[in-house]
């Protein structure tokens, strides 16, 4: 490479000026060589040209590395020829050896920063204390990893260090030096720009005129979807991509974090643990190593003197925006934006996730509506993380057998849920009500009464994954961490593609106790930020307790639902029979349900559990038909499990059929 021999060439010619020296005479090394003044000229002036790209290196074979090294990472021209002088020692054992020659000590064959100074002293009239400076420990080739130091020895001034390439970077600069430099040990996300904006163009241009004169801007919300399309929006803006950086509870290396050069570096910071302090300082210095950065972080965080903005989450009309940008079909794109409120990034990968599934079935279409909202959906239930489950489920409300005032409610959920975005952009209600826009609903019974499985039902008939809370994950004995693992939950599913299902919610929504001491204090403070959180909810929330009076009356005055489960009579019991045992041809003659249905007073989980129960046995059995006798063995097992009545008088002529022992 060019470069790299006019650093061969500099370095020949520094030892040979040195050796034209007389031997008595003192050389001020801030003077660079009085001998050869010619050759330096010229040699200076070619290496000018080369460094600055002139029209006479356009198209040279350095062209990528310049381009790198110069343009990328913006490295001055000492800190340009720094790295291809390292370069040339490596490649050439008469670089190396003219160096030793300079170093004045033959056990030196790698570049020294005073070396090095009255090199460009000589060549480009670079004063020595500059070019000192960026070949010293905090010049901007060893903050980017690109020069490492060599340690020859204790006692040696640190002007007299070696200086040598970095190991990887040797074969990157070799291969033609687009490589140089690469980001190596940090997951980067690219997001190009977008045909448009998401949040307001004001907003944008305001945002990115702050950053360019501020360098570093912080961006708060409670929504890091939101915060992370308002950092997309300002890449856009700017024209260039946006390189998403998401470390989780460790900063990257801050070299690492200096070599995002080609794009917006945007560090996401909004899973930062709460009781972490956000690493202001190493923020700084990655920050001197980047034109600019942006960091988003959660709503309550402290970024000392970072100039912060704060943003909403994203509205309809903004997911409407998200999507117009990505999908062309304008029925699909006013379809998904009803549904789900996604950023752009988000809205991308949903497309690329339902293309690649087409691709892997080997079918040749686009994706249609359906293929978009299974790949959505299954992207939200990989981003909820362990803290939640998702629950399968194909059951619709048909299914459900419950009293019909009840089943009318349930109806009236799907319709509400159905009806949101129409009510919020045509009516214009309730906007400034003291209820958030979402819908959250308690549903209240004793166990097995058919709480959860309604859940499932209407997850179903709205198109959304179901995701029970694991509330062993969510409570965490950490102060704060309960607080922070909700965020992300209630994020996530105000993007529209799940359910939010709080099994036994007592343990999260419970009435608040009397403050004993400071783990009160602090549980009662997490109580409050539920009752906040939820009051804003945008999605779809369902909570079941076994008994009502145990949820905190307060909380119960936000929802928009409560329903009663109530244990079935003897209609609806005769229907749960019916529904959970096998069909009619694999009953045997003398199976008659009357007595089950009469005599035992069961909710509907019970029924079901006996009718899986009766089933494995039936199918044990050598005729393979439900009998009389394995369905009370089966009643009788899950009466035992459950702690229930089960003496013989509760089966009366069905005793019969007990063991000897029990009866």
């Amino acid at each position: 490479m060019k470069g790299i021999r006019l650093a061969r060439e500099l370095a020949m010619l520094g030892a040979e000026s040195a050796m034209a020296v007389p031997p008595d005479q003192l050389v001020d090394a801030h003077a660079g060589w009085s001998v050869h003044a010619e050759r330096w000229a010229a040699l200076g002036a070619r290496m000018r040209g080369h460094a600055e790209g002139g029209p006479q290196e356009a198209t040279d074979e350095d062209s990528a590395l310049r381009e790198r090294l110069r343009g990328a990472f913006g490295l001055s021209e000492a800190g340009y020829w720094l790295v291809l002088c390292c370069a040339a020692v490596e490649l050439f054992p008469e670089a190396a050896a003219a160096m030793s020659l300079l170093a004045e000590d033959e056990r030196v064959h790698v570049v020294t920063p005073m070396a090095f100074a009255r090199l460009m002293r000589a060549s480009l009239g670079i004063p020595v204390a500059t070019a000192l400076g960026e070949a010293l420990g905090g010049g901007a080739t060893q903050r980017l990893r690109l020069v490492e130091v060599v340690d020859l020895g204790q006692g040696r001034p640190l002007a007299q260090q070696g200086l040598r390439l970095a190991r990887e970077e040797l074969g990157a600069l070799l291969s033609g030096g687009e490589g140089v430099g690469a980001v190596r040990s940090l997951l980067v996300r690219r997001e190009a720009p977008a045909r448009g904006l998401v949040h307001d163009a004001q907003l944008v241009a305001g945002t990115a005129s702050l950053l360019e004169a501020r360098g570093v801007l912080c961006i708060r919300s409670r929504s890091p979807r939101s915060s992370r399309q308002l950092a997309l929006d300002v890449a856009t803006q700017l024209g260039c991509e946006a390189l998403l950086v998401s470390p989780g509870e460790e900063l990257p290396a801050l070299a690492e974090m200096g070599r995002l050069r080609t794009g917006l570096p945007v560090l996401d910071l909004s899973a930062w643990p709460a009781e972490k302090p956000l690493p202001l300082a190493q923020i700084a210095t990655a920050s001197h190593l980047l034109r600019s950065l942006v960091v988003l972080v959660g709503s309550s965080a402290a970024t000392g003197t970072f100039t912060a903005l704060s943003v909403e989450p994203l509205d309809a009309e903004q997911g409407a925006r998200a999507w117009s940008m990505v999908v062309q079909d304008a029925e699909q794109v006013e379809w998904l934006s009803r549904r789900f409120r996604l950023g752009v990034d988000e809205a991308r990968g949903a497309v690329r996730e339902a293309e690649d599934r087409l691709s892997a079935a080997r079918v040749e279409r686009p994706p249609g509506l359906s293929d978009l909202v299974d790949a959505i959906r299954a992207q939200g239930s990989r981003r909820m993380g362990r803290m939640v489950e998702l629950v399968r489920s194909t059951a619709r409300l048909p299914d459900l057998v419950v009293p019909p005032a009840l089943r009318r409610q349930l109806e009236d959920i799907v319709s509400w849920y159905a009806a949101a975005e129409r009510v919020r952009r045509d009516y214009r209600v309730g906007r400034q009500g003291p209820l958030g826009q979402g819908l959250s609903c308690l549903f209240s019974g004793q166990p097995g009464t058919g709480k959860t499985f309604a859940a499932q039902c209407l997850a179903s008939e709205m198109g959304l994954n179901l995701y029970r809370i694991d509330l062993s994950q969510v409570v965490s004995k950490y102060i704060g961490e309960t607080e922070k693992a909700l965020s992300q939950v209630f994020d996530e599913a105000e993007a529209g593609h799940g359910v939010l299902l709080f099994d036994e919610a007592d343990a999260l929504f419970g009435k608040r106790t009397e403050v004993k001491d400071a783990h009160d204090r602090y549980a009662n403070v997490e109580v409050g930020y539920l009752l906040q959180r939820l009051e804003a909810f945008s999605g779809v929330a369902i909570l079941t307790t076994n008994l009502r009076s145990n949820i905190d009356t307060a909380f119960v005055r936000r929802l928009r639902f409560v329903l009663e489960f109530p244990m079935p009579d003897v209609q609806w019991r005769a229907q749960l029979w019916e529904q959970a045992l096998p069909p009619s041809r694999l009953r045997g003659a003398d199976l008659d349900l009357t007595h089950f249905i009469n005599g035992f007073r069961l909710s509907g989980g019970h029924i079901h559990n006996i009718g899986i129960a009766a089933a494995h046995l039936a199918a044990a059995s050598r005729d393979g038909l439900l009998s009389t006798e394995l369905l009370v063995r089966a009643t009788f097992r899950e009466l035992e499990k459950s702690g229930l009545s089960r003496s013989p008088a509760d089966f009366g002529a069905l005793a019969a059929y007990l063991p000897e022992e029990r009866r």
